[in-house]
């Protein structure tokens, strides 16, 4: 009967061990899932802030094409090749219906 309870008594020790455990890499999940979260926040802005001002170097890229700089007369052509291709296949579709 004394082994018997003596099992009891342990196993109620591994079983609270094992709640305290558990409660631990509860509280440790929150705090990487509220991690996580303003890690993502973050990347977001941060891409936002990477698309934004790559926009802003196109358009500062045609400024200077526009301005007369040898440097971007090239990127100027293509771009305005790419509109009038653009152009073009709206016409086209325009003409199809």
């Amino acid at each position: 009967m004394e082994e018997i309870i003596q099992e009891i008594k342990t196993l109620e020790l591994k079983i609270h061990e094992l709640l305290k455990e558990t409660q631990e890499l509860k509280e440790k999940n929150e705090y990487l899932e509220k991690s996580l979260s303003e890690n993502e926040d973050k990347f977001i802005q941060k891409e936002k802030l990477y698309k934004e001002l790559e926009e802003q170097n196109k358009r500062l890229k045609v400024i200077n094409a526009i301005s007369g700089s040898g440097e971007y007369k090239k990127v100027m052509k293509l771009q305005m090749n790419k509109m009038i291709k653009e152009i073009d296949s709206c016409i086209a579709e325009l003409q199809n219906t």
